[in-house]
């Protein structure tokens, strides 16, 4: 059986979806680990909806969008965390929907 891969790569990203989202929430004396793990969070999600976004054909533009706006509660989650100067667990929730959407965009839409 042979794997693409693209598929690998989507394996990899839900593996480190998991790694990333379990730490997140995990309580720790230490506010910079949370910062981190956000950080890294909204990274993933930016990839994963890059990936999803730019793997689909140019005539498929309605599907492109919705796969863009996948990063809306990206967006809402780094304005919360700004505006609270940490991320608290809405912040964090928008950020792991982020990764979530793109990752169903590019299961559904590529």
């Amino acid at each position: 059986m042979a794997l693409s891969a693209m598929f690998i790569l989507e394996v990899v990203i839900i593996f480190s979806f998991i790694i990333t989202s379990l730490f997140m929430f995990i309580p720790k004396k230490n506010e910079v680990v949370h910062k981190i793990f956000f950080a890294l969070s909204i990274m993933l999600g930016i990839l994963v909806t890059f990936i999803s976004a730019t793997s689909l054909p140019a005539n498929m533009k309605l599907q492109t969008v919705a796969c863009w706006m996948c990063l809306v509660p990206a967006a809402i989650g780094i304005i919360i965390s700004v505006a609270k100067s940490k991320p608290n667990a809405f912040a964090k929730i928008c950020s792991m929907l982020t990764i979530i959407l793109g990752i169903l965009g590019y299961f559904f839409f590529g």
